[in-house]
């Protein structure tokens, strides 16, 4: 092992956690600046919907598929393709002269994020053993933290600097310097790991196909026919979605049983109670983030005037209380079970009700800075939820199934949020005008509430596992799951 381990590995590392970083970023620091670039592009409804939710779509989607061309082609090969892809896109997203232009980069960013993330894990578990494996994890956690507690603020700053009169543009195109950086690093520093076997070279892309066109059939139409007042077309495609579906998941099943190839999503995983009623509680818990990140600073600056760096700072309690939980609450998880996630869900839905309770107080004369305590509190709960989730979710995992069931988990996450966010642009466009705007907020807010009662009536299928209990990794919500299951594909290797 030692042989085959790279000399430069910790040089190397800091260039792929740089990439790590601006993949973070770029989920975040868009939520802030939407309703400038709304508001500069004269972007539609649903063409906002989509500047968020494009990447993440992307990102979801090839997640797993990026994981398995690194283990086909090579970590370090698809790790600067991706980056290379993710640089390219971000200049375009900086310099896009409309909403259609922007929708597009983001696409690609997120196509380019889902090849390149995958092989971060995947260098960690080639490149490091023993105690040095565990800082490289730990760095890996770090950043991913960190990158989620200040790209909101980081956006605003960017904003309202407005180097060069570029104003909202700078937050994508600053990626440029920095991933071309990153590009050089990783030819100068990264070696390659050997490539797998010949007989293992085989991908399920019907399978990619059939879920991007399962989820298309779903997301578009919910995102344009607001824009286009309902036509009676477009309930054609969403019609089509489930079967769609149906269709993907027969696949999947056909795969599996005939072990010909490596199916995208195991379906045998889903027999097991706790690991179906987890990954519902993923799609509901990070679709509620979404829609909360995406209808906080719409309100914040179109309903209140505030800056974008304003409506940063009003978001930053969330983060810093999200920062505090979450790195104890995988070890709350191993000792009190589903308990702590019900206590994370009533804590959320508390943080929601108040605020309501600030609105009603302060309204309409509210700043929105009255909003700190609601945003701390949620945060809190956030924490309480993520690690915990992800830990109980592959509780009664198998231990050679671990690698592909956080990776169906992991693109979940991404898919969550790129519905979460559909549905919160659906319900806040469509009520908020000159004088709906905390209207339209407290639809959205409402909306989330159902999701939480919903996932308190599905925590009660995740028990408590016979297996010795590991807490899950105090990483950001995003990628925790992910980190397990490089860790597993690796050793499996």
């Amino acid at each position: 092992m030692e042989a085959t381990r790279d000399p430069g590995r910790w040089a190397a590392l800091a260039v792929v956690l740089t990439a790590t970083l601006l993949s973070i970023l770029n989920v975040f620091i868009s939520n802030v600046a939407l309703p400038v670039m709304k508001a500069d592009l004269d972007a539609s409804a649903g063409e906002a919907q989509w500047i968020l939710a494009g990447y993440n779509l992307a990102f979801g989607l090839f997640l797993v598929t990026g994981g398995r061309l690194g283990d086909l082609y090579g970590i370090r090969r698809v790790f600067l393709i991706g980056l290379a892809l993710f640089t390219a896109a971000s200049g375009a997203s900086g310099f896009a002269p409309e909403a259609a232009s922007l929708i597009a980069a983001r696409v690609v960013q997120g196509l380019g994020a889902a090849l390149m993330i995958p092989q971060v894990m995947s260098f960690i578990q080639v490149n490091f053993t023993g105690k040095e494996r565990g800082t490289a994890l730990g760095a890996y956690a770090a950043v991913g933290g960190f990158g989620s507690t200040v790209a909101q603020l980081l956006g605003g700053w960017l904003i309202e600097a407005d180097w060069f009169g570029l104003g909202w543009r700078t937050i994508y195109l600053i990626n440029v310097p920095v991933g071309l950086l990153a590009v050089l690093g990783a030819l100068r520093m990264m070696r390659e790991r050997p490539r797998a076997s010949q007989g293992d070279r085989r991908l399920d892309w019907a399978g990619v196909v059939l879920i991007t066109a399962a989820l298309s059939a779903l997301c578009v139409p919910l995102t344009i026919g607001y824009d286009r007042g309902w036509p009676w077309w477009i309930f054609l495609p969403l019609a089509a979605s489930p079967f769609l579906a149906y269709v993907f998941v027969r696949h999947q099943r056909r795969l599996e049983a005939s072990g010909r190839g490596m199916p995208l999503v195991r379906i045998s995983l889903f027999h097991r109670r706790s690991f179906a009623a987890g990954n519902l509680l993923i799609l509901l818990f990070y679709a509620n983030n979404a829609v909360l990140f995406m209808v906080m600073p719409l309100f914040l600056q179109q309903g209140l005037g505030m800056t974008p760096f304003q409506s940063g700072l009003v978001f930053a309690p969330l983060a810093l209380g999200f920062a505090l939980t979450s790195m104890r609450s995988g070890e709350w998880a191993a000792r009190f079970g589903h308990r702590t996630l019900a206590a994370g869900c009533l804590l959320l839905g508390a943080a929601y009700l108040l605020f309501y309770a600030l609105d009603a107080a302060f309204a309409p004369a509210m700043s929105g800075w009255e909003w700190i305590p609601a945003a701390l509190l949620a945060g809190v709960a956030m924490g309480f939820v993520s690690a915990p989730l992800n830990f109980l979710t592959l509780a009664h995992v198998k231990e050679d199934e671990t690698g592909i069931a956080s990776g169906v988990i992991t693109a979940g996450v991404e898919i969550a949020y790129a519905l979460g966010t559909v549905a919160g642009g659906m319900i806040f466009f469509s009520i908020a005008d000159e004088t709906a705007h905390l209207q339209a907020f407290h639809g959205a807010i409402g909306f989330n509430i159902l999701l939480i009662l919903g996932m308190l009536a599905l925590i009660r299928y995740l028990k408590e596992t016979a297996r010795p209990a590991v807490p899950a990794s105090p990483d950001s919500a995003r990628h925790t799951s992910f980190e397990r299951s490089r860790q597993h594909s690796s050793r499996s290797r």
